[in-house]
């Protein structure tokens, strides 16, 4: 069965793959033109909906999912 259950947005799908390419989440808002704590948000969201304990298991679970590269 799937992790990623529920759809991923663009936005979302964006800030994974600079967040796993080890950006910071200040680097992804200036590059993506919004708020740190959105980035914050997006972050956390895809953690809950993927039931991951932090963001290296969000991203681990993203790659093997074929979601990010």
């Amino acid at each position: 069965m799937p992790v990623f259950c529920g759809s991923v947005s663009g936005r979302e799908r964006e800030v994974l793959q600079l967040l796993a390419a080890g950006w910071s989440n200040l680097e992804v808002a200036d590059r993506l033109y919004m708020s740190k704590r959105t980035v914050e948000t997006h972050r956390q969201n895809l953690i809950a909906q993927t039931h991951s304990r932090n963001t290296a298991e969000l991203i681990k679970r993203a790659v093997l999912e074929g979601l990010i590269r």
